[in-house]
């Protein structure tokens, strides 16, 4: 007669099918198991936060709450799921007359009670079906089959206390990771198989590649400041839209600072790839406002660009490389006075962004600034950039060549084109553009090998408009300046003429009374006896002079005083300058030279002293 324990025997078979079944030391009939929990698809847990209060009520001034209004946060599917763990117990009279008494659980506890009750119910549902026999492996299957279906939650998601999102989404991340890292994969670089360990799975387009390559390859970008190209590197990535719908052209998405933590590249870089990520979205909005100071230029404080953590894993996800706001539904908003206000991010000075004047206040008047208006340094640096840098074709961002041949590719927008005429290149034969014989730049692949330093060259297209209007403009300010110069010494001459004229000839005195003018007649002629010696046979004047003109000289010299050593001077130099100036346009012969040597020109007399 076998004296065999049907219970014994059907826990010694389960523990050679399932090594992971621990049997209890103090009751050989009882055992525990834990079934992994990993859904064919994800499962979306919800993390519903309490409701806010609800404004206080007219009646009675308490606060009201809705019950049924649940604040979501964001839903996350997860792959795997802390384990379902099964307890068991083999009665007395198992199989022929007693059920298995199983107990259900999970740490933490993710799934329902309702769900666990239902799951224990099937067992001495199971045992009645199958005639009352020894059920637990069909048992252990049915949960399997149940944990692989998400336990019919696949639908309609898992609604969970916030306290157990850490938990969970812990649980998912270091199990993906381990059964990561256990793998061999070839990377999508160096082509050469390596351990999980050694390589890193991008989060977007789970693309693999060694974190070598990678280290490698986003150090020099961040190094050069290429920031732009810190993408996925496999180059099908993002190009390929599902069958059946139409792709949507979208800028790729950079990868967050998180990533890079993740690949092992070092804080120091991250930081600077973040902040020259920055400084390329700020100098590409056109809504950036900058501060007015001219020794600062920073950017004002904007919601849009937060400041840089000093925890880089909490660097907040962009979404303003996919999409941006309409201008013209941005236009329609409209704008509130106390959106004039911003405030320097380097300096924290506050100002109006129309004005750019201090912060003046909500109710104050302002106009827009002309923007026309530039500072001397801004005029030096855009005179600059239109000498010695060429605009590419596509973003016009001015491009400087320090050495090499005229190919250039746009460090921007990755275009090809010719820095001597701006002309689009074919990227995969950029030199058949410098082969075309009857062309501007034919046999010029070389030409400005040394650099761009504002020498001449044979430019075309926009390069050589921007020349020609350039020389146009400077032409036009040479004579608009020279114009104006000779009228600035013709005026200074006439007035010169006009006042020696006025000395030659003195207006004629009004008659006056005899007595009245005997003093003056004394006074003028008394200190004019002593005769002046002119140059060179020039008449002599003084008292001789004064008797023969009688009672008019002396009202004369009152009135009209002699000119003074400056403003013969300035005549003199008036019209040496308009002498070098005609023998410059070599129409010296046309000038008088009586202009420097008139005799009869009373310049030349010594005023009398009184």
């Amino acid at each position: 007669m076998d004296t065999t324990d049907e219970r014994e025997e059907e826990l010694s078979t389960l523990l050679a099918i399932y090594p992971e079944l621990l049997l209890d030391p103090k009751n050989p009939f009882a055992a525990s198991l834990e079934l992994p929990i990993n859904p064919s698809s994800p499962l979306a847990l919800r993390f519903p936060s309490a409701p806010p209060p609800s404004p206080p009520d007219s009646e009675n001034g308490l606060s009201k709450y809705s019950p049924l209004t649940h604040h979501v946060d964001e839903t996350h599917n997860v792959e795997h799921l802390p384990p379902l763990q099964l307890k068991l117990s083999l009665p007395e009279g198992y199989p022929a007359e007693k059920a298995p008494i199983v107990s259900l659980s999970t740490t933490p506890q993710w799934l329902p009670v309702d769900k666990l009750n239902d799951l224990e119910r099937e067992c001495e549902k199971l045992w009645e079906d199958y005639g009352r026999c020894q059920i637990l492996f069909s048992y252990i299957d049915f949960l399997q089959q149940q944990a692989e279906q998400a336990f019919d939650l696949e639908s309609t998601g898992l609604d969970l206390s916030p306290s157990l999102k850490p938990a969970l989404l812990d649980y998912d991340t270091l199990t993906k990771k381990a059964i990561f890292d256990a793998g061999t994969f070839d990377c999508g670089i160096c082509l050469e198989p390596k351990k999980g360990s050694a390589c890193y799975r991008m989060r977007r387009c789970r693309h693999v590649f060694c974190q070598t390559c990678l280290q490698d390859f986003y150090n020099n970008c961040i190094v050069e400041g290429d920031v732009g190209r810190v993408l996925c590197l496999d180059p099908t990535c993002g190009k390929d839209a599902p069958a059946g719908q139409r792709k949507k052209r979208r800028k790729e998405k950079t990868l967050h600072p998180k990533e890079l933590l993740e690949m092992g590249i070092e804080e120091s870089m991250i930081r600077r790839y973040v902040d020259m990520k920055r400084k390329k979205k700020l100098e590409a909005d056109r809504t950036t406002v900058y501060c007015p100071r001219t020794w600062c230029q920073g950017p004002a404080r904007s919601e849009k660009y937060p400041p840089i953590p000093q925890d880089l894993s909490l660097y907040p996800e962009s979404s303003s490389e996919d999409e941006g706001e309409d201008e013209e539904e941005a236009a329609k908003k409209g704008t509130s006075p106390s959106d004039r206000l911003a405030i320097c991010s380097k300096c924290t000075f506050a100002f109006c962004k129309t004005c750019y004047a201090g912060w003046h206040g909500e109710f104050a008047r302002c106009w827009p600034r002309n923007p026309s208006e530039l500072s001397e340094e801004e005029k030096a640096s855009y005179d600059y950039i239109r000498s010695h840098t060429s605009p590419c074709p596509t973003c016009s961002s001015p491009t400087q060549k320090t050495m090499g041949c005229n190919h250039m590719n746009c460090f921007q927008c990755a275009t090809h084109f010719c820095y001597l005429c701006g002309a689009w290149l074919c990227p995969d034969n950029p030199y058949q553009h410098y082969n075309k014989p009857g062309t501007d730049c034919y046999q010029k692949l070389w030409e400005l090998e040394e650099g761009d330093e504002g020498q001449e060259a044979a430019f075309a297209g926009a390069r050589r408009w921007e020349q020609e209007a350039r020389a146009v403009a400077e032409a036009a300010d040479r004579e608009e300046a020279e114009a104006l110069q000779r009228e600035e010494d013709e005026a200074a001459a006439r007035e010169v003429a006009e006042q020696l004229e006025a000395e030659e000839n003195p207006p004629a005195a009004q008659p006056v009374q005899e007595d009245a003018a005997q003093p003056m007649v004394a006074e003028a002629v008394q200190p004019a006896q002593p005769a002046r010696r002119g140059r060179g046979g020039r008449r002599a004047r003084g008292g001789r002079v004064a008797a023969l003109e009688g009672r008019r000289a002396a009202p004369a010299a009152q009135q009209q005083p002699a000119p003074n050593q400056q403003q013969v001077d300035a005549a003199a130099a008036a019209v040496f300058r308009r002498f070098v100036e005609m023998a410059a346009r070599d129409e010296e012969d046309g000038w008088d030279s009586d202009e420097l040597e008139d005799d009869e020109d009373d310049r030349w007399v010594i005023p009398v002293r009184r």
